[in-house]
């Protein structure tokens, strides 16, 4: 599913201080219905759409920005044919897609978490390759006919790092379907 191939690779576990340097900003792709927050770029980054193998008609549309030499962000939707996404997905359907996305990019999970994300069920990894100088913080969300997987890849401790989860929070859904099992709050 996901393609890992544009995944930093680093001898160095050194942080990138230019990529800590960078300026971020905001992209609405309401096209997809999402916003994030970029580092490092002023245009709006374009998507790589392709099919998934073996799930036609699935596609897959990745958006990405490499800030310095080992670290890259990405967001990948998954648009599903209409009626036809797991709704709402079950933890296996989050598990698989984050297990197929370790053996894309050689690395191994370390933690694995089911959350929720803008009140919708969500799910977030950690992955490092084998030799723990570069980590993954793997993050996803449905919505509507969309799952949403958002990427943060750098070199050690990258996963926890303030420009990981400050592009993981940076993440807003726009519109789509009210959440599975909403609570309705009394205005």
């Amino acid at each position: 599913m996901a393609s890992a191939q544009n995944a930093p690779t680093t001898d160095n576990g050194a942080e990138d201080q230019a990529a800590q340097a960078l300026v971020w900003h905001e992209f609405h792709y309401p096209e997809r219905g999402f916003v994030i927050s970029f580092p490092g770029v002023t245009e709006r980054p374009k998507a790589e759409s392709t099919p998934v193998p073996g799930q036609n008609p699935l596609l897959q549309h990745e958006y990405k920005v490499e800030a310095g030499k080992d670290t890259v962000y990405s967001v990948v939707v998954f648009e599903y044919p209409e009626g036809r996404a797991p709704n709402p997905p079950k933890q296996d359907y989050f598990e698989k897609v984050v297990t197929a996305y370790a053996k894309g990019s050689d690395t191994n999970l370390r933690r694995k978490t089911p959350l929720k994300i803008d009140e919708r069920p969500g799910y977030e990894a950690k992955a490092e390759d084998s030799k723990g100088k570069l980590n993954h913080l793997i993050t996803m969300v449905a919505n509507g006919d969309r799952v949403y997987m958002l990427i943060s890849a750098g070199p050690n401790k990258h996963a926890t790092s303030e420009d990981a989860l400050r592009f993981r929070d940076s993440f807003r859904l726009l519109g789509g379907p009210p959440p599975p099992e909403q609570d309705k709050k009394e205005g």
